[in-house]
């Protein structure tokens, strides 16, 4: 068996064995969190109507209804089979099963991150999209403390490599690669796309500051006080130190 193929099978049984632990900001799990996706499509400038959209890593396809109500159509794509009561299709990032320029807007929301080979999904998104169209990427950002922690761990041994991430209490990822702001935007510009915007998501700048706020042997007196500190100080820390979240938004558009 290829070493891309041994990789994939096991992202494949993870996520079917740990289907809780697919999720993002926007929610993923149980439902899509509307409110924030829509405002952050707005400050992207991503227009939902009357699009072809692919949902690439789509999970439990959660932005089918607001993509049709949008008076588009959604396809989406994922290794995994978790909730198929949408217009479907199992495959992966690295080969996409359509023809060139079939869509106008590509939505890849916390997935990038498990792709082992990122290169190749982005020079299959540029084929699949139409020149002009855009991509819609929410990924994790290791540009800040978090990402010296994530090296330190897997380098010490104390997490096998691609597997620790501060979400979750620490629970071991399958395949997190630890991706900067830099090394997204270089990804992109390389393979055929501008940055048309990027926004951070500030409400996660604690969590990249300072990630053992979720560690599993954080007293939860402590996570509480931590929690609302962060909180409260998220406005200055948006202003100064934005870059730190742990979360970034991004629109990619086709040139």
């Amino acid at each position: 068996m290829s070493e891309r193929r041994e990789i994939v099978e096991r992202i494949q049984r993870y996520y079917t064995s740990h289907p809780r632990m697919v999720s993002s900001p926007f929610g993923g799990v149980d439902q899509l969190q509307t409110a924030l996706f829509l405002s952050t499509l707005r400050d992207l400038g991503i227009s939902l109507e009357n699009r072809a959209v692919l949902d690439i890593g789509c999970g439990r396809g959660f932005a089918c209804e607001l993509v049709q109500e949008s008076r588009s159509r959604y396809v989406g794509i994922d290794l995994v089979a978790s909730r198929v009561a949408f217009p479907f299709v199992l495959g992966s990032a690295e080969n996409l099963p359509f023809s060139d320029g079939a869509f106008d807007l590509l939505f890849c929301i916390d997935a990038f991150e498990h792709f082992p080979y990122p290169e190749h999904a982005v020079s299959e998104f540029r084929r699949v999209l139409r020149r002009g169209g855009s991509v819609f990427l929410s990924v994790p950002n290791y540009t800040n403390v978090a990402g010296l922690l994530k090296w330190w761990c897997e380098k010490s041994g104390t997490y096998k490599p691609y597997t620790w991430a501060p979400f979750g209490r620490w629970q071991p990822q399958e395949y997190e690669s630890p991706l900067t702001l830099w090394r997204v935007q270089k990804l992109f510009s390389s393979g055929g796309f501008s940055v048309g915007a990027r926004k951070m998501y500030s409400k996660e700048i604690g969590v990249g500051l300072f990630p053992w706020v979720d560690h599993p042997n954080m007293p939860e007196s402590v996570r509480y006080f931590l929690q609302k500190f962060f909180a409260a100080a998220e406005p200055l820390f948006s202003n100064l130190i934005s870059w730190m979240s742990m979360h970034a938004f991004w629109r990619f558009d086709a040139v």
